[in-house]
């Protein structure tokens, strides 16, 4: 091993870190066996969509899945369902194949943690197996009750059959051509002048001229919204920057003539009004005929939306323009004459379905698996060691400043490692439970939600304290608190333990938040006195 080239020991390091085999258990801690969370996901199809390596199969989409294992602490378990026959997919982590599938009789939907629906028959009185009324109720509830969903279909009808009467899903995406509304933007047709054609031109053109610009290794650029002081995507669009410099996941698979989601609109849950968010936006360029169709007229559209219902306590949606974004002849070529994304642009995408999984999945899954994370961050990656000049200080005795130094530097080994919105997204699940309000302030995606009676506030555009302070310094008093226990730090520590480590990390961020919140209510009466002076009311 030793006489590789550099560049491939590195790689054949990584892999047998995941790997973990026989000769190298020895070398690693010994709570390598604890039990992984488990989540459970549901992914629906129906027409002419399956599991297959065909053009229209899903088998390179599931890899998302494992590449999630492989990196997390998670184990996922994935039933496949079909509305009409299923072809199966030998996947390892797909557990069960069911056809002929029904929302309300098949399964109960309350046992997964996440579904996801890619629908492509429409709705024209003639489907054989149209969703029907207690099925959708079936999801609205597993919805209410806390269930992440996925939703998309393609232009014009296509996905309405399954996707167009869910609650909230409907309207948040347009499941049917439009020509003659008011607003002309919301043609979804596919062969109109304001088609969603996003086929980016190949090199020495300037427009997409064949269907098949869909299926080779250029793909389309999408706009990004950015949030809060750090302009950071939204968590689904984040990346680690190690992959990408930016950051940012700003490229799709392309197609002739996507769907469609609707502007922003917002859903009222328990008297509390949570808007939707348009996270990406698509471009199409002026000229696009993509073999033989109507030259396009340039403009935009929503093409990813999202609805968080967590601060009612529902579950989080996603819906995408289309599932031509997951779909094989778009990412390896399958059933074309070109070879699909680059490998770099496809670990790019998949990164996508990745974040969505995380995202949108129940809470209980981030609650379980934080607690691998905290101890992996405290035992892993020496952060103590490389932010103490001396690790073995009292936590009374360490100054703010070096523990705020511990809390910044592991969101940067998280930021690495995952990706930024991730990393920043984990640090405030943590503090939620400690502290609701805090951590709402300081969540960047929030949507601004309103209650009934409650006036909107005259908000400056950024804060005008730096909050990460607090959030830093309460977290680096975390770690401190783990290193603490002696119990938790011994080597013959077992899987009760791990069950200890949020509680344990809790208590440090009590010391941390506090001592913080009080220099600062000193340094604010300093700073209140020097104005007094000047400025009386």
């Amino acid at each position: 091993m030793h006489l590789l080239d550099r560049e491939e020991r590195i790689k054949l390091n990584r892999e047998l870190e995941i790997l973990r085999p026989e000769f190298l258990k020895p070398f690693v801690p010994r709570w390598w066996w604890w039990r992984r969370c488990r989540v459970n996901v549901l992914i629906v199809c129906d027409g002419g969509l399956n599991f297959d390596t065909g053009p229209f199969g899903l088998s390179e989409f599931l890899t998302a899945f494992n590449q999630l294992e492989s990196t997390t602490w998670v184990d996922y378990r994935v039933t496949l369902a079909h509305r009409g026959s299923i072809i199966n997919n030998p996947n390892p982590v797909v557990v069960s194949h069911i056809p002929n599938f029904n929302f309300a009789t098949s399964v109960n939907l309350n046992d997964f943690d996440q579904v996801w629906l890619f629908g492509i028959n429409p709705t024209f009185g003639m489907i054989p197996n149209p969703i029907s009324s207690a099925e959708t109720t079936a999801i609205g509830g597993y919805m209410d009750a806390g269930g992440g969903l996925f939703a998309t279909g393609d232009h014009g009808r296509l996905g309405q059959d399954m996707c167009g009467m869910i609650p909230r899903v409907k309207d948040m995406r347009h499941w049917s051509d439009t020509p003659n509304s008011a607003d002309d933007t919301n043609e979804v047709s596919m062969g109109g002048r304001r088609r969603n054609d996003t086929n980016a031109p190949r090199s020495g053109s300037t427009t997409a001229t064949s269907f098949d610009h869909q299926s080779d290794d250029i793909p389309q650029k999408i706009g990004v919204k950015k949030f809060g002081a750090g302009y950071l995507p939204h968590p689904l669009l984040s990346i680690s920057t190690s992959v990408r410099p930016s950051g940012i996941i700003d490229i799709m698979p392309d197609h002739p003539h996507e769907g469609e989601c609707t502007r922003e609109t917002s859903f009222t849950v328990n008297s509390t009004t949570i808007p939707t968010q348009i996270i990406a936006t698509s471009f199409v360029a002026g000229g696009n005929t993509s073999g033989g169709k109507d030259a396009t007229d340039p403009h935009c559209f929503p093409s990813i939306s999202v609805w968080d219902g967590r601060p009612e306590n529902v579950g989080r949606i996603v819906v995408d323009s289309t599932w031509h974004h997951f779909v094989n002849i778009n990412l390896d070529g399958s059933g074309s004459a070109q070879s699909g994304l680059s490998t770099p642009d496809f670990n790019v995408v998949r990164q996508y379905y990745m974040n969505i999984a995380t995202w949108m999945t129940r809470r209980k899954f981030m609650l379980c698996w934080r607690r691998h994370l905290i101890f992996d961050l405290f035992a892993n990656s020496q952060l103590i060691e490389a932010s103490l000049n001396n690790p073995i200080q009292n936590i009374e005795e360490i100054s703010l400043a070096d523990l705020n130094s511990i809390g910044a530097l592991s969101e940067e080994i998280l930021a690495s490692k995952h990706n930024p919105a991730f990393a920043r997204g984990f640090l405030l699940e943590i503090m939620e439970d400690y502290h609701k309000e805090f951590a709402e302030m300081l969540d960047i995606w929030r949507p601004t939600i309103e209650k009934k009676g409650v006036k909107k506030a005259n908000d400056y555009y950024q804060d005008w304290l730096n909050l990460d302070l607090l959030l830093w310094t309460s977290i680096g008093a975390g770690f401190i608190a783990l290193r603490d226990d002696k119990k938790i730090c011994s080597d013959k520590m077992d899987e009760k333990e791990l069950d200890r480590v949020f509680d344990v990390f809790t208590k440090g961020i009590d010391f941390g938040f506090k001592s913080s919140i009080q220099n600062l209510s000193t340094k604010f009466n300093d700073f209140e006195k020097t104005l007094k002076g000047k400025y009386k009311k």
